[in-house]
């Protein structure tokens, strides 16, 4: 089958004209590239790369060389080589250095030129490599493209708590706008419909009246169900989202969950999440390698040759295809101004608020809200009613 990426892009139709919303366009300098680019993004995860490897990537519009040393540092370099232009990412990692395949020019992780061959010592000193801050956390690379130095990096101590499971990093690359993606994460009610096993599985059956508050760090929206019982998302500005969800890997209880939305471009998501599963499935992470693709089955229910209902239930990314059904069936870019939202929406309505509000601030080169994690304890997810 052709790229289901782009079969679905052209299932779902292009956008023809910009929405009218600021926060869906990043490419070609738009306002929320710029904004962030203010933040620290997930580019890959570390299993992905072995020391001594390069790899392409394609992240907030633009390529990127990232590699890892033969120490198993993490490098982050501007894609194209200065001579000629081709990707480093096609050359050989040479101790904490990168070098060109095209004409062997080699640059220092930190962007300088060390071994132009054809050329003078002189001449290698003259030209660097632009670089990007790139760390490690929990067994995914995060890279910082904006100007000046990075914001204090957030951290996830539900994440970092051993005691609460096995760790699960998954990376996706989803077929429309990451907008759409961000959303959804706050979207409690389409869980009932879309995810509806899943939740049946845990007992949450009574769809909740929705609650928005912002916060330091974003917004925390909170789902009451009519027996008193709360759970809680927390959606940390910009494209962030930590809750406790049911998922494949354990349906017998929630689990804590974290995830990026990251766009590629305008029209793909670059979706990558880490859980904590208490009761991991041993047999997962061989089950992600042979699975059939998420977005090749998405691309068959949206052609209509098969429904959801045809997918094996115990597929391990089957909340990514239902996900992928329903937001890319919005289009590759949804079209806002079509919508009818409801009391249901109350945390998306904050969401788009806050982002046209901090969007309009930085046009304006106005003073940007500081969001910031101020407490290192755990949040609160999850109230069942019959807590003591």
């Amino acid at each position: 089958m052709k790229d289901p990426v782009h079969v679905i892009q052209q299932i779902a139709g292009a956008f023809e004209q910009h929405p009218s919303d600021e926060f869906s366009l990043i490419e070609n300098g738009a306002i929320a590239g710029q904004y962030l680019a203010r933040f620290w993004q997930p580019v890959a995860l570390a299993r992905d790369l072995k020391p001594g490897s390069a790899k392409r990537i394609k992240i907030l519009g633009g390529y990127h060389t990232l590699y890892r040393a033969e120490d198993g540092e993490f490098k982050l370099v501007q894609d194209r080589c200065p001579h000629r232009g081709t990707s480093l990412a096609y050359g050989w990692v040479e101790g904490s250095s990168i070098r060109c395949r095209y004409h062997g020019w080699k640059f220092s992780g930190d962007g300088q030129g060390e071994d132009f061959p054809a050329e003078t010592a002189t001449y290698a000193r003259s030209i660097c490599l632009k670089t990007y801050p790139a760390r490690e956390y929990l067994g995914v690379i995060f890279g910082y493209f904006g100007a000046g130095e990075p914001p204090e990096f957030l951290r996830f101590p539900e994440l970092e708590d051993e005691s609460a499971g096995e760790l699960l990093s998954v990376a996706t690359v989803l077929p429309y706008n990451y907008f759409q993606r961000v959303e959804n994460d706050i979207d409690e009610v389409h869980v009932h419909f879309t995810h509806g096993e899943f939740a049946g599985s845990f007992g949450i059956s009574d769809i909740p009246l929705i609650a928005a508050t912002e916060t330091d760090y974003g917004l925390v929206n909170v789902a009451t169900r009519p027996d008193g019982s709360k759970l809680f998302t927390h959606a940390f500005m910009p494209n962030v989202m930590l809750r406790e969800v049911v998922t494949q890997q354990d349906r017998s209880q929630l689990t804590v969950h974290a995830a990026w939305r990251v766009p590629i471009d305008d029209t793909s998501t670059l979706s990558l999440f880490i859980d904590r599963v208490a009761n991991p499935d041993k047999s997962m992470h061989e089950k992600l390698k042979t699975m059939i693709d998420p977005n090749e089955l998405a691309a068959k229910i949206m052609s209509c040759e098969m429904t959801l209902d045809d997918v094996d239930e115990l597929h391990p990314l089957l909340p990514v295809i239902q996900d992928t059904v329903c937001m890319a069936g919005q289009g590759v870019v949804a079209d806002r101004k079509a919508e009818n939202l409801g009391r249901s929406d109350r945390a998306i309505g904050l969401l788009r608020r806050l982002w046209l509000r901090e969007l309009r601030a930085l046009r304006a080169e106005e003073p940007l809200k500081n969001w910031r994690r101020t407490t290192e304890e755990k949040l609160q997810m999850v109230e069942l009613a019959n807590a003591a």
